[in-house]
């Protein structure tokens, strides 16, 4: 039997067949017939006459800002590209060619064309003023573009510089005033814009609200398969391997990423032009609704990262460090100290982790573990861990368990060092066992780090890596950990499988309706269409109530009942065996954790459906409200009052200040409360001149901004490359082969980071090229070997254009790449074409000899942009990044007190603008992601970037800003005696405590923003101090002084009241933003390095045994534990 052959595409090309559908071919064909339409106006000869010597801009155009967006957003578009354009050519141009004149000694309008572009008119007087006037153009215009980066401003800047570029090196060489020479750009513009604004509107039309009930779909569906999957983890306990709870997070990252083409979308809502039954703005609530729900969802994960078993343990070695004399085996000094579990801490790409200050520390894998010594070297520590992790193995997971004295000397190689003491419970293997292995495994590991490469760096962290071991070691571990973990997923799975069920249902329906909330609106013609259009209004009403009251329902049956199956592990403490004791302290209950991460997994599950509640409302509100179609056309106002961070929730600006948040208000950026920054060199103005001078200081400080630098020396970019135009000697044979390209591309190349503008480099050379060829082949199908017939080049053009946009609208590649590619493609065909038929002074050929042409001038163009980039002020990526994400930690700081600010006096804090400082926050850590993707193309002979590092604070920054906006969300349910009740327990009141967290955010902060190592000696592990007193279960601890009016002693109407849900969730939350905070000091100082060092200091202390290991070169590494924390349950 023969088999079938099956042909596949290549991982490369999968997105043809994945684009090939009917509503992804409308925009395509819409844009080919827009194209098509325009390429017929450029071949006819009197419309070609009419648009002039640049009538291939017509194609350059079409290709470059093609009709595939919405109506409005295509009328906005070219709205501004037409504007800009006039704004350059009515007031810049005419004044700059106005005063060149004036400065002429020679003016004869009389002139024949042959000599004026000969040069023979070139005088210094009007080319100096021209190259003023161009420079301080450019400047101009390039600012705005940095200022605005990507969004509507984009193609009318790029169209603008154009404008520019092609006026004044052209009309230098009148001796007159050509005040219509920018008439040759703005003609074709002006016809492109015609065309691509009739077949937005007239060939398959889209409105902003389709496409933003389309976006909204594509958030609301990965939520839905969230909560299916939600259902089938918590059926399968967290032992093994197995659980892998990697397919929900992605669901709702997708989710996560989906907002932000939403958020493009949402804001021309109001400008929008629809028939139908709803309002353009009517959706703007939901919108806000379902940003809400995906940071719950985010929540709703944190308890399966809790039991994730492949997760990484707290950075014990971070850094390499430079190797010395090898550690010999010392059998009389034990390395009890400097054992460690792992944490149950999941990498951050995989999302948030919560803990409480007693959840194990569990893991199977490899780690890095720290010497407490700098001069220890990654990779012995990295054998060494790999040893700790067997001892690990053996003694957490070997065939029994046994009790073991503190005074047993455990094996001489250091498989001792896994004391795991869990109340005074120590567990181990076999010790002969693996006595015999660690001879073998030292020896080998001994003789590898020999051989091994040397490393220069010096390992950092060990302060609070040793520290941190031994938190691990003594107070995050428990023998029935898998137990434990089994029973709370089979009990929140019997009480939370209705509510998911009802969650994943209402998601369901909503994206249904929105899917079809436009059917039927042109039907009106058919015979009933009112009245069943009337009799599915109804249909739709019927439906979401009957499913609100279903939610409502099952919300009260949860609240009421079922989220109590969780307690029923703990029920026996009260079931007391004498009536003096209030709890049965004979049974021994879970650790108080895992009651606690159930509760964070309830809290966040009812928040997403209580907003579904409230979005179930909303339509239901809609559909009562808006019974009929109608026109909705606003008061049309296409402009309007951009501000610089409309678009920083949705796009990447890879030319934004680093210093600056877009989306916060400055006055947000004072730490959103009543602090403010001082003047360190003067004080504050007293008299009327010192106000005036200290005004004109800080506006003058605005021209040292790396947005103003760039536009400056780009536009010094654009004079030297203006100077063969502007010498009597080279301006015909610059003008003959049009250097205007070289001198737009060099802009155009130009970028604020050193790595984009390499990037440029390679992308527009590459792009080029193939584009050259690419329109090459066209020119010469379409002609054969004759000059260009018109009748066969529309015939091409009508078989290509379909494949040209589906590949410019649906190829993934960089859109620079894309856009260069097919504009150089269609400006070979253009030029070849019109130097072929219409009479210009400068004629650089056809086919072939245009695609070299072109090729030559944007090599000169861009290499002259790169070597410029590395002249001063220069700007790296790698700069940016460090400064930005300093920026991003100090706010996240100032959130942090304006949270606990709230929590404490609910008054003199604006909640809305916490939220919205937090959007913005996530907002620029992931523009940071995504601009480091040309961080390779800077090129450095110090050494590699250190990418990982920065990635790692990147993601423990947005793990801090999404705890943040959890913890807001709690403090915002707490009554205020729970809240004070939650202060007390977290130390967010101890002055002492906040004085070393702010201590940390502030080290952190002025560390990435100057480049400066920090102290070896921190207040971290902000861990350690912050469970300096174990609660427990209870609310208030039994010897604080204040009780709030709560009660001290714990009873199981506690246990069930609400107040205590909310409140156990803001405690891990809170615990989890400080071990992150820990986290983020070692991966700064990964970063930047350490200082003062002070020898002695943290390896011993009173009451402690510390164990020492003597190197053969006299220095030695200390390995202490810390005092016991507690690790009772109440």
């Amino acid at each position: 039997m023969k088999k079938s052959f099956k042909f596949r595409l290549p991982s490369n090309l999968q997105w043809i067949p994945a684009n090939c559908t009917w509503p992804k071919w409308k925009p395509v064909i819409r844009c080919a017939m827009a194209m098509w339409v325009a390429s017929l106006l450029f071949l006819i000869p009197r419309t070609e006459n009419m648009m002039g010597q640049a009538s291939f801009l017509i194609l350059i155009s079409s290709i470059m800002s093609p009709p595939e967006d919405p109506f409005i957003a295509v009328v906005e578009r070219e709205f501004l590209i037409m504007s800009l354009t006039v704004l350059v050519w009515a007031s810049w141009v005419c004044l700059g060619l106005k005063l060149s004149s004036l400065a002429r000694r020679q003016i004869d309008t009389e002139a024949i064309l042959s000599d004026i572009f000969a040069g023979s008119y070139v005088e210094a007087a009007p080319t100096v003023i021209i190259g003023v006037f161009i420079f301080l153009g450019i400047v101009f215009i390039l600012f705005v573009r940095a200022r605005r980066g990507p969004g509507p401003f984009i193609f009318a800047t790029l169209y603008a510089c154009i404008s520019l570029d092609i006026s004044f090196t052209t009309a230098f060489l009148f001796p007159y005033p050509y005040y219509t020479v920018t008439q040759v750009v703005f003609v074709p513009l002006a016809l492109h814009s015609l065309v691509a604004i009739t077949f937005a509107a007239i060939l398959w039309p889209q409105t902003i609200s389709s496409q933003f009930t389309g976006r909204l779909q594509a958030v609301i569906r990965p939520l839905a398969t969230a909560m299916r999957q939600h259902r089938s983890m918590l059926e399968s306990p967290p032992i093994g391997t197995d659980f892998d709870p990697s397919q929900v997070y992605t669901s709702v990252e997708t989710a996560e990423r989906s907002l932000a083409p939403l958020a493009a979308s949402a804001r021309l809502l109001g400008m929008d032009i629809i028939y139908g039954r709803f309002a353009p703005t009517d959706y703007r609530p939901i919108q806000d609704h379902f940003r809400r729900l995906t940071a719950r969802a985010n929540g709703m994960n944190m308890y399966f990262r809790l039991h994730d078993p492949n997760c990484e343990t707290f950075p014990a070695t971070p850094a390499p460090s430079r190797p010395s004399t090898p550690l010999p085996s010392m059998p009389s000094t034990p390395l009890t100290a400097n054992s460690r579990a792992s944490s149950v801490e999941r990498s951050p790409t995989a999302g948030l982790g919560l803990l409480s200050p007693t959840e194990p520390q569990h893991n199977h894998e490899k780690g890095d573990t720290s010497a407490p010594n700098g001069h220890l070297s990654r990779q012995r520590s990295s054998h060494l861990s790999r040893m700790f992790s067997t001892s690990q193995s053996h003694s957490l997971h070997g065939p029994r368990h046994r009790r073991c004295h503190s005074h047993h000397p455990p094996n001489h190689h250091g498989h001792g060092s896994h004391n795991n003491s869990i109340n005074g419970l120590n567990l181990h293997g076999n010790s002969h066992h693996r006595h015999h292995l660690s001879y073998r495994h030292l020896h080998r590991s001994l003789h590898d780090l020999l051989a091994g490469p040397s490393k220069e760096e010096i390992a950092v962290g060990v302060f609070e890596s040793n520290r941190y071991m031994n938190i691990e070691a003594e107070h995050m571990n428990h023998p029935n950990r898998e137990e434990y973990s089994a029973r709370t997923f089979a009990l929140l799975r019997e009480c939370c499988d209705d509510l998911l069920k009802g969650c994943e249902k209402a998601l369901d329906e909503t994206a249904n309706w929105l899917e079809h909330v436009y059917d039927n609106r042109f039907k009106f013609w058919r015979r009933n269409m009112k009245g069943r259009r009337e009799e599915r209004r109804r249909e739709n009403v019927e439906k979401f109530e009957v499913m609100l009251q279903e939610l409502a329902r099952t919300i009260e049956e949860f609240k009421s009942s079922k989220r109590y199956n969780v307690i029923d592990p703990y029920r026996p403490l009260f079931e007391t065996v004498d009536d003096s004791s209030s709890i049965n302290l004979e049974y021994d209950a879970p650790p108080h954790r895992y009651l606690f991460h159930c509760y964070v997994y309830q809290y966040h599950l009812m928040e997403v459906a209580g907003i579904l509640q409230e979005i179930l409302k909303e339509i239901i509100r809609l559909e009562k409200t808006r019974k009929r179609n109608k026109l909705w056309v606003p008061i049309f106002k296409l402009i309007r009052p951009f501000s610089a961070w409309d678009t920083s929730d949705m796009l990447d600006d890879n030319e934004e200040d680093p210093d600056i948040i877009p989306g916060m208000k400055p006055q947000w950026m004072s730490d959103l409360g009543e602090v403010r920054r001082r003047d360190p060199d003067a004080l504050p103005p007293s008299n009327w001149m010192e106000h005036i001078m200290n005004w004109i200081y800080r506006r003058a400080l605005g021209f040292t901004g790396g947005n103003f630098l760039f536009a400056l020396k780009a536009g010094v970019l654009t004079i030297i490359l203006c100077l063969p135009s502007f010498l009597k000697s080279s301006a015909a044979f610059a003008y003959r082969n049009k250097f205007a390209w070289g001198i737009i591309m060099g802009q155009l190349t130009t970028a604020r980071f050193r790595g984009d503008t390499a990037f440029g480099l390679v992308a527009r050379i590459i792009s080029t090229f193939c584009g050259g060829i690419v329109g090459t082949v066209i020119w010469y199908i379409s002609t054969g070997l004759g000059r260009g017939n018109p009748y066969g080049l529309a015939a091409v053009f009508a078989v290509v254009f379909p494949f040209l946009f589906y590949a410019r609208l649906y190829w993934p590649v960089p859109s620079m790449v894309n856009l260069v590619f097919f504009v150089t493609s269609m400006l070979v065909v253009g030029y070849s074409y019109q130097d072929e038929h219409l009479y210009t002074a400068s004629a650089p050929g056809f086919g072939i000899d245009v695609a070299w042409r072109r090729f030559v001038l944007v090599t000169i163009g861009v290499v002259a942009a790169a070597i410029f980039s590395f002249l001063p002020p220069s700007c790296t990526i790698r700069a940016y990044q460090r400064r930005a994400l300093a920026t991003t930690a100090g706010e996240l700081g100032g959130i942090y007190c304006s949270i606990v600010s709230y929590a404490n006096v609910r008054r003199g804090t604006n909640v809305q603008q916490i939220v919205q400082s937090l959007i913005a926050i996530r907002a620029k850590l992931n523009r940071t992601i995504a601009l480091k993707t040309n961080v390779g193309y800077e090129i450095s002979l110090r050494g590699k970037w250190p990418a990982e590092r920065y990635k790692k604070i990147v993601e423990l920054q947005l793990e801090i800003a999404y705890l943040l906006s959890h913890l807001m969300s709690v403090v915002e349910h707490l009554e205020p005696a729970w809240s004070h009740a939650f202060l007390q327990r977290t130390r967010m009141l101890d002055s002492d405590f906040q004085g070393d967290v702010l201590a940390v955010i502030s080290m952190i902060t002025t560390s990435l923003k100057t480049g400066n190592p920090l102290p070896q000696i921190t207040p971290c592990p902000l861990l350690h101090r912050y469970s300096h007193r174990q609660h427990g279960l209870n609310v208030v601890h039994e010897q604080s002084e204040e009780d709030y009016g709560l009660p001290r002693t714990l009873k199981l109407d506690t246990l069930e009241n609400i107040q205590y849900l909310v409140f156990s969730v803001g405690v891990s939350t809170t615990f989890s933003i400080f071990l992150r905070l820990d986290r983020l000091m070692v991966a700064v100082k990964q970063l930047v390095g350490e200082q003062y060092h002070i020898h002695g200091v943290g390896a011993h202390h009173p009451g402690s045994s510390a164990t020492s290991v003597r190197r053969a070169d006299g220095s030695g590494i200390e390995m202490t534990p810390t005092p016991t924390m507690g690790s009772h349950l109440v």
